[in-house]
């Protein structure tokens, strides 16, 4: 059994074999061919006889920690053949990844699993983070003098990266993205796998305007049949637009209609639909708890947050020893002081940045 990196000749037979997984394999290429980060040497392989048995993917993202841009290596796209499982083999490849993250000088890692206890031997430790449910989303009070807008990346691009930054950049765990990383996020942050046109990213991105400028956005789509709004953010003061967004979404999940005026072509709401919200009126939201003051505003206009535990949230210090150099502390004390930001519950890392 040989286990390093894929060739660029493998490329096809690792989606091949994931294709085996999902029976989705445009759903991994859509990755592959448009992360800009990709490359070969983060494709893990077991090899046995000439033949690609298992993988594991290395994303090369960047996080923001204490206002520092910190590379992170997240672990994705893990699978073995059926026939060759209970052999260690999967093992031999997270030993691999581990290897290969401090080779490649990332500093911290993320992945979400199910098989806790099996990724907690490679020294990944599950954080609790938290999930919104939002009861009464499409009974919000909020004033409807918004404009909610189709996302239109030639036009909006740049003042949502902007907002992107300014929101997004204050919360710990945050991927960074530049002009390359967002257009690739564009390609392949919509619906899971098998729930999608091949080879198409269908998400539902909108912009609330105020005489005619973004004041806020939203991004949803479906995640195992279930409407989700996977990322949002809001220019400074307009949090107000965020919960109108929220309750646009909402009532166009369960009715199809909304109460706003709208402006271009609202068809991707179908995604919010096919399989209906779990309580009818209610929205599911990657996460409101980072953000006090809008939480406060969802109560106060009769939606209060729902708080769900996701416990399939691990991180794993690559290497505590450029951890420590980068916040000036020991390696024990910067791996302590890190996971501390990571447990907050005001740390953030949107579903849109997945792997």
């Amino acid at each position: 059994m040989e286990f390093r990196a894929a060739r660029e000749t493998e490329r096809d037979e690792v989606l091949d074999l994931l294709a085996v997984w999902y029976g989705d394999r445009e759903f991994f290429a859509r990755y592959n061919q448009n992360d800009p980060t990709f490359r070969d040497a983060l494709c893990l392989v077991a090899v046995d006889a000439g033949r690609i048995v298992s993988t594991v993917q290395i994303f090369d993202r960047k996080v923001n920690l204490a206002g520092q841009t910190v590379p992170m290596g997240g672990i994705g796209s893990v699978f073995t053949r059926e026939d060759y499982r209970h052999r260690s083999v999967a093992s031999s490849l997270m030993r691999l990844a581990v290897d290969t993250m401090e080779r490649e000088r990332f500093e911290v890692s993320l992945l979400f699993a199910e098989r806790l206890t099996f990724y907690n031997q490679f020294g990944w430790r599950e954080i609790e983070r938290s999930l919104t449910v939002l009861a009464n989303a499409s009974a919000l009070d909020v004033p409807e003098d918004f404009e909610i807008d189709v996302f239109d990346p030639g036009r909006d691009l740049a003042d949502v990266m902007q907002i992107h930054r300014a929101y997004s950049g204050r919360f710990n765990a945050t991927a960074i993205r530049d002009d390359a990383d967002w257009r690739g996020n564009l390609v392949y942050a919509g619906n899971s796998p098998a729930e999608q046109t091949p080879g198409e990213c269908e998400e539902y991105f909108i912009v609330a305007r105020r005489n005619g400028a973004i004041a806020a956005y939203t991004r949803a789509t479906r995640f195992h049949g279930i409407a989700m709004v996977m990322e949002f953010g809001c220019a400074s003061e307009e949090e107000r637009a965020i919960v109108a967004l929220l309750k646009h979404m909402s009532r166009m999940g369960s009715t199809g209609a909304s109460s706003f005026r709208l402006l271009g072509d609202h068809r991707s709401s179908q995604v919010l639909r096919p399989y209906g919200m779990s309580s009818g009126s209610g929205l599911l939201v990657t996460h409101t708890r980072h953000d006090p003051k809008l939480e406060r505003m969802l109560a106060k206009a009769g939606a209060p947050p729902h708080h769900h535990p996701d416990n399939n949230y691990m991180w794993r210090m690559a290497s505590p020893e450029r951890l420590g150099r980068r916040f000036g502390l020991a390696a024990d004390e910067a791996e302590r002081y890190v996971y501390g930001m990571l447990s907050d519950p005001q740390s953030l890392f949107w579903t849109a940045d997945r792997f």
